[in-house]
């Protein structure tokens, strides 16, 4: 009953959200705003020996996953398909922290075809944290870009607003 009459709660209940308010008096414990999902728009590409090449367009950075639009072609001529998720494919942090590719539904080693493109968004499971200015997508880790098989590709993506509107 004290704590319901002191200064100090009502200077901290102007500062909470209704929600938080409510949840205070009722008694139940308050929990973190959802975090907004930021899309980031980018352009940078990274090409294989092989042939194949992969362009990032927009990156998502969301609550519990990141989803990264990109192209992907095939133009080699050793070999008429590779696959860009053979072997480990993720995203890196910074601090070295692994973000791995959900499947794609249907393609889950992301098979292409000589001569085609693949349009489509994938999905990392994991956020990348707010204050990260750069990630990496690898494509098929410990694989050497000449593979005609899965060749290995690693693209440094900014997500930084400056860098993105340089790159375009």
């Amino acid at each position: 009953a004290l704590a319901a009459c002191s200064n100090n709660d009502a200077k901290s209940d102007a500062a909470m959200t209704p929600e938080q308010q409510a949840a205070a008096a009722a008694g139940a414990p308050v929990t973190a705003q959802p975090r907004q999902t930021r899309s980031i728009p980018v352009d940078v590409q990274g090409v294989t020996e092989v042939g194949a090449t992969v362009r990032v367009k927009n990156v998502d950075l969301a609550e519990d996953a990141t989803v990264v639009d990109v192209s992907i072609s095939f133009g080699g001529d050793k070999t008429n398909n590779v696959e860009m998720a053979s072997t480990e494919t993720y995203i890196e942090l910074p601090n070295g922290q692994k973000l791995r590719l959900k499947p794609p539904e249907g393609n889950p080693n992301m098979n292409i075809v000589r001569g085609d493109t693949m349009n489509g968004r994938l999905v990392f499971m994991g956020a990348v944290p707010r204050d990260v200015q750069k990630i990496s997508l690898v494509f098929n880790e410990g694989s050497t870009s000449d593979s005609i098989i899965g060749p290995f590709l690693r693209i440094d993506v900014p997500l930084t607003a400056q860098a993105a509107g340089g790159a375009g």
